[in-house]
């Protein structure tokens, strides 16, 4: 999910800060809106900021000594809106980046898209097509949460591989060929993860709905054209999600298999360093080391951090 410092250069970095900003720029008109329309409500918005920093850096520890997390985004993107759950998504990757190195300032805007474009947006728009489709609210927000989850990873791996495919120094493989070597080396390590996400997605907005029915009543029907629209980028999303070039998957990185990264027997690496950054590298974009990195001084300062940064959330 976090693009790491400095994989990301020239046209690349030039595109996603843009599409980043305005990403931001629409989020934090619809939050003002919303403000404006439903005072009431602006302690949801806390928590739900609150939530996306903390669920987006909780590490499950997964197979091959790795960890992953999930998204959190689905969640608020359902309640709140996509602009608004996008908006809360970037504030907490600016946060995640500023004091736990998570991500990076020049890789924020891709990061934003991923998981605000992605996360919110996707898991709202699911959502939306689940209630045209006639399902009960527990099943669509489920849906909801497991497409938001996995378009943040396929939205991820796409400008990852996109980057590193057209404008890496050494690229080994094509677009098609990156985006199905970080598809297959994620999957089995995020996919119960999404199926988590599912089901605490859907059980939070059925709860929602029984005990504080006015919040869901807020949400607008879905029109035509935006089930136009999502009918397209499921289609699209399971296409680009097929492997094209099965000789990549063969010649998968060792990003995706055993220790690569040489860390210690025992400790749980992420996926963004086991995948992102060895890939990175491999092509001759090396990851620039963080310029605030906090993460040194230990598990009591990160853990006191985590919940301060929960607590700010929760109180901006």
């Amino acid at each position: 999910m976090h693009i790491s410092e400095g994989i990301l250069t020239g046209p690349s970095f030039w595109a996603t800060t843009v599409a980043g900003a305005a990403v931001m720029a629409w989020g934090v008109r619809d939050m003002k809106r919303f403000v404006k329309e439903l005072p009431e409500q602006k302690p949801l918005l806390g928590m739900a900021g609150a939530f996306i920093f903390l669920v987006s850096l909780i590490p499950i520890p997964a197979y091959m000594g790795t960890c992953s997390h999930p998204c959190g985004t689905p969640l608020a993107g359902i309640l709140l809106g996509p602009g608004i759950g996008a908006a809360l998504s970037g504030l907490s990757l600016l946060l995640q980046a500023l004091l736990f190195a998570h991500g990076g300032f020049a890789t924020l805007g891709a990061n934003i898209l991923s998981l605000g474009i992605g996360g919110a947006a996707g898991g709202w728009l699911f959502f939306r097509l689940g209630r045209k489709m006639g399902l009960p609210l527990l099943a669509a927000a489920g849906l909801g949460g497991l497409m938001g989850d996995i378009l943040t990873y396929l939205i991820s791996g796409s400008l990852l591989g996109g980057h590193l495919a057209f404008f890496a120094p050494q690229p080994q493989y094509s677009f098609a060929g990156y985006l199905a070597v970080i598809m297959a080396a994620y999957l089995p390590v995020q996919l119960p993860i999404a199926l988590g996400e599912m089901a605490v997605t859907g059980i939070a907005v059925r709860s929602i709905g029984r005990q504080r029915p006015e919040v869901l009543e807020e949400l607008r029907v879905l029109s035509r054209a935006t089930l136009a629209m999502v009918l397209v980028l499921g289609v699209t999303a399971c296409l680009l999600s097929l492997p094209p070039e099965t000789q990549a998957l063969s010649a998968a990185p060792a990003a995706a298999e055993g220790n690569p990264t040489g860390g210690k027997p025992g400790v749980y690496t992420g996926m963004d360093e086991k995948v992102n950054e060895a890939m990175a590298e491999s092509a001759g974009a090396k990851p620039h080391d963080p310029y605030i990195n906090l993460e040194d001084k230990g598990d009591v300062w990160n853990a006191m951090l985590l919940a301060g940064g929960g607590l700010a959330g929760f109180i901006i």
